[in-house]
Order: C-alpha cells, then structure tokens, then sequence
C-alpha cells in the first residue's frame, strides 16, 4: 500500500520546488562560484533522492512480515517480531534481542491533509491492523507435521 497519487505527486513537486528555491537562493546571492556551484548540485541531489523516496513511501506486508518505506530508510520487521500496529501510524516490535522498537509509518500519517487523503490513510492503517488482528488470530500449522488435525471423536 502507498499514498494516494496526488499525494505522492504533491510531495514530489514540494521537494523539488524546495531544492530549486534553495539553489536560486545561493546562485543569487553568492553568485555562480565553484563552491556554490558544488553546494548547489548537493542541494539539486539532495531534493531528487528524497522526492524519489517520498514517492516509494509505503507498507508491504504479507506472510513473512512487513516492509516500512519511508522517507530516508526501509525496514523489513519479521512476522513473529511484530508486536502490534498502533494508530499513530506505526509498527510495535521486538528486535531478535528482544529489545522493544518501534517504526512510524510516515506514509499514512499527516496533520491538516484533504478529507480523501486522510480517509484514504486510515483506511490504509485499518487494513493494517486488520492484517495484524488476523495474524495475531490464527493458528499456524505446524511444519514439521504436515497431516491434518484430527477432530474428537465424539462417544455415543
């Protein structure tokens, strides 16, 4: 699951109007020398890597887990480390050590958004957490026993 389109569009032209005024800002001030010229290509790098990954941010999840895409770094939490799903969003788990972490989700969070986009995000964190409620609420098989559980027989 990722953002709506037109938010995932608004996010790409905000950080590229954002690297194009900061480096309108140096070459007008400072003029066009060497540094500047170096400051401004880390500035146009920069604002490209993160409208690119505001527009890859999102959830995967499925059987082995889930994947967090957010605006500087990915994870992959495993299934059975996963604790919950809250409403801020984000994902409660435990790391291999046992040490209780904690990934936003940043793709589905905003404050002053459109009425669609936020019906669309707690959609998103509805399907998430019913995911996790489903996860949480089914037994899994056994895999070194591949018959089928027997049912009781039943004495008359």
């Amino acid at each position: 699951m990722s953002q709506q389109l037109i938010s995932r569009i608004a996010q790409v032209l905000f950080w590229l109007a954002l690297g194009g005024v900061v480096v309108g800002y140096l070459i007008d001030t400072q003029g066009p020398e060497p540094l500047i010229l170096g400051i401004a290509a880390l500035v146009v790098a920069l604002s490209a890597f993160l409208a690119l990954r505001s527009f890859r941010m999102g959830v995967r999840y499925g059987a082995e887990g889930i994947e967090v895409r957010g605006l500087v770094r990915s994870r992959r939490i495993p299934r059975d480390q996963i604790t919950r799903i809250t409403d801020f969003p984000a994902v409660r788990w435990q790391s291999a050590t046992g040490k209780a972490r904690w990934t936003p989700i940043f793709a589905f969070y905003g404050v002053g958004q459109l009425a669609s986009i936020e019906r669309y995000n707690q959609f998103c964190i509805l399907r998430l957490k019913t995911w996790d409620e489903d996860r949480h609420s089914k037994p899994r098989p056994n895999p070194n026993n591949p018959r089928r559980a027997r049912k009781p027989r039943r004495d008359k």
